[in-house]
């Protein structure tokens, strides 16, 4: 079974635009879950006319991690699971699918949006690989946490963020970095996505100024305080956290 879990807090405005693609581009045999992280807006009431279609867990708000979290337990049993955040929504056909193939032709069990700065390849070889079988690797120094693909291998073997990173930033990447060291990202430059994606998804918030310019003063303080959880995880050696429901 595939998963694709739409992560949302406090965007009710973007809601119907996501969702209407994002049903509209569903690949077959999809488990859909919507996870709010206690919205004080609208959000329900947008999600009524969905509610034959897809799953809705909500929770009290605690911050990006921990609903994510609500996605990957929700769908843990899937062997493909996909998370947008809620102003990413699919273009077309097939988005899901690329992925998905990517992730058999490569063994790479994790990739994700990168930063718009790519860095160079320091493996030709493996790119050339890549392109081989009809798949064009972009790199970047860190993932962006709008997009996730992963397969099974990752719960099984890293499990969940980290529930210390509170609000936004960090999370990802530290998660991520767990995926890298369990062994599912079989290159050096660990973050990963696929050129062909390029025209596949679309970012609301890439020509609206997205949740920074909504709020910048908590979010720089979110940011200051999720690099110091960060800095002292990183002096920790483990690898796999608990998967819980919150």
């Amino acid at each position: 079974m595939r998963g694709i879990a739409l992560c949302t807090y406090n965007r009710s405005y973007n809601l119907p635009k996501v969702l209407e693609n994002l049903m509209k581009y569903l690949p077959d045999d999809c488990k859909v879950v919507v996870c709010d992280d206690g919205s004080t807006d609208d959000t329900m009431e947008i999600l009524k006319p969905y509610r034959s279609d897809l799953l809705i867990v909500a929770g009290s708000n605690q911050g990006v991690a921990a609903n994510k979290n609500r996605a990957l337990y929700a769908l843990q049993e899937c062997a493909f699971i996909c998370i947008l955040e809620d102003d990413l929504y699919p273009t077309r056909p097939g988005w899901f699918e690329l992925y998905e193939d990517a992730t058999q032709a490569t063994n790479i069990h994790h990739f994700c949006r990168v930063q718009d700065k790519e860095v160079e390849e320091t493996v030709p070889e493996f790119s050339t690989w890549m392109k081989s079988i009809g798949i064009t690797p972009v790199y970047g120094p860190s993932p962006r946490g709008d997009f996730t693909f992963i397969t099974a291998k990752v719960l099984e073997k890293v499990g969940a963020f980290n529930p210390k990173f509170k609000g936004a930033g960090y999370a990802h990447g530290e998660w991520s970095e767990r995926v890298f060291k369990a062994g599912l990202i079989p290159h050096p430059l660990k973050w990963i996505d696929l050129q062909e994606s390029r025209d596949t998804l679309l970012q609301i918030g890439d020509t609206e100024g997205g949740r920074w310019l909504e709020d910048q003063k908590t979010i720089k303080a979110q940011l200051r305080r999720n690099a110091r959880v960060l800095k002292s995880l990183r002096k920790s050696d483990y690898l796999h956290h608990p998967l819980n429901l919150v």
